[in-house]
């Protein structure tokens, strides 16, 4: 039975049985669409929607989103990040000691340029172990020694090869598309021309392996998969099949479909018979707080709301005189089952938001209920509230 002395208070402390922490652990799905030297982001047209950021990329910092080009011949409508040369030297990384030190005079305004966005990038290297391969190679060699005892194909040089002789096809993947790491056993490649499927390739032992599946040379390893650091490293160079050429870089000279030139965005006539899907799934950790909130029998029956009083409170003062009614009739919103009759009173309000405050009791957050919930005094309720940190 309800207490018969209710308490109006409407501040209470979260005790440590009512506090959670959780992390939520998603996989999201991440498509890459590759054709005539273009990339498709999730199958989205970024040009049609987002001017400034081209397909296959995001804006890092929704800057410059919707914005016309340029508005007139005087006035642009981009913001862009600019500092003032002072003799604190500070300037944009893009912006060389030289060039600060001739090209501007104290007091002149350096600019940079927004919006910044990220994509893949896919990069191919040769059998001569020279120049930015060599940068490359010795960038992923401590990646892939770590990884060798998954299997000898992450290898720097094994009996599957030497990667210092090997023609790489090297696809860059940043974080900002797959979070902490890209799930394991999750990487699928598909090489199409004219349309029909001729290879495709998958993690099928969830090793980092990449095995092709389809295609005229089944079963063979394609390459492999840096799942934390975001790299797919193909290592196979042979011809998918012999039934078409074109030409996949930026010479003139024809070639049939092969792994090498898997994604190429650097064709000379944009290699219009193929396209390529990389398909991953990427691995997010949310952190979550669950808060549970109640409302137990005999509190919260009463509001600040001036509806719930049959009339408002009247108060005056004369000289040093202050006086205010001394009662207030809370209104009796219970309904009776019959006609004209009033129903016996109960203290009845309608709980419609949480509010969250800190120690210092400061509103830091508020849940709004879909439908008010209806709050008898024998009544006790519990609000569930998840928060994303």
């Amino acid at each position: 039975m309800p207490s018969h002395i209710p308490q109006y208070g409407n501040l209470f402390e979260f005790k440590e049985e009512d506090v959670f922490h959780n992390t939520v652990k998603a996989h999201p799905r991440v498509n890459f669409y590759i054709y005539n030297n273009k990339a498709y982001y999730n199958n989205e047209n970024r040009d049609s929607t987002n001017y400034h950021t081209a397909d296959g990329h995001i804006n890092l910092h929704d800057l410059n989103s919707n914005r016309n080009n340029v508005s007139s011949s005087t006035d642009s409508q981009l913001i862009y990040p600019f500092v003032t040369k002072q003799g604190s030297f500070t300037s944009f990384s893009t912006v060389s000691t030289g060039e600060f030190n001739l090209d501007y005079a104290y007091g002149d305004t350096i600019q940079g340029s927004y919006p910044l966005t990220s994509s893949i990038s896919i990069d191919r290297y040769g059998a001569t172990f020279a120049g930015s391969k060599k940068s490359v190679l010795y960038a992923l060699r401590n990646a892939l020694d770590f990884y060798t005892p998954l299997s000898p194909h992450y290898a720097y040089s094994s009996s599957f090869g030497n990667k210092t002789t090997q023609k790489l096809n090297v696809i860059s993947i940043p974080s900002i598309f797959y979070g902490s790491s890209i799930e394991k056993g999750s990487v699928k490649l598909k090489f199409f021309v004219t349309g029909t499927l001729v290879g495709e390739a998958s993690d099928t032992k969830k090793n980092g392996v990449l095995y092709q599946t389809t295609g005229s040379t089944t079963g063979i390893s394609v390459g492999v998969v840096l799942y934390n650091e975001g790299f797919i490293m193909l290592t196979a160079s042979g011809p998918i099949g012999s039934s078409h050429a074109e030409a996949y870089d930026s010479s003139a000279t024809n070639y049939n479909p092969s792994w090498h030139y898997f994604g190429t965005m650097n064709s000379m006539a944009g290699a219009p018979s193929s396209s390529f899907s990389i398909d991953f799934n990427g691995t997010t950790k949310i952190q979550t707080l669950t808060l549970f909130a109640h409302a137990k029998e005999n509190q919260l029956n009463f509001s600040n709301n001036p509806t719930f009083l049959t009339e408002p409170t009247t108060a005056y003062r004369t000289g040093k005189i202050y006086h205010q009614d001394s009662e207030r009739k809370i209104k009796n919103i219970v309904s009776s089952s019959y006609a004209n009759h009033s129903a016996s009173f109960k203290p009845v309000t309608y709980i419609s938001k949480v509010g969250i405050y800190d120690k210092n009791k400061n509103l830091i957050a508020v849940a709004s209920l879909a439908n008010p919930v209806r709050k008898l005094e024998d009544r006790n309720y519990t609000f569930k509230l998840k928060l994303d940190i």
